[in-house]
C-alpha cells in the first residue's frame, strides 16, 4: 500500500493533495498544452491564481 501512495504522490509531482502547487500541477495536466499557457488565466479571480499555483503548473511541464 504504501508503493501505491508514493507512486500516486509522484503523478502530481509529488505535490500534497488540497494544496495550491497540487492544483496547478493538476490543471496544467488537465488544461493546458505549454508551461506558457500557465499564467494565461491569472487575472481571473475564479482562479484563484497565486504563486504556490503558478509553481504546480510549471512543474507538470517540468516532469512531462
Amino acid at each position: 500500500m504504501l508503493y501505491f501512495q508514493s507512486n500516486k504522490e509522484q503523478e502530481f509531482g509529488g505535490f500534497e493533495e488540497g494544496t495550491e502547487q497540487y492544483y496547478g500541477y493538476r490543471y496544467a495536466q488537465d488544461n493546458l498544452k505549454s508551461v506558457d499557457q500557465c499564467d494565461d488565466d491569472k487575472d481571473d479571480p475564479s482562479m484563484n491564481f497565486n504563486e504556490e499555483f503558478f509553481q504546480g503548473c510549471q512543474k507538470y511541464f517540468e516532469d512531462k
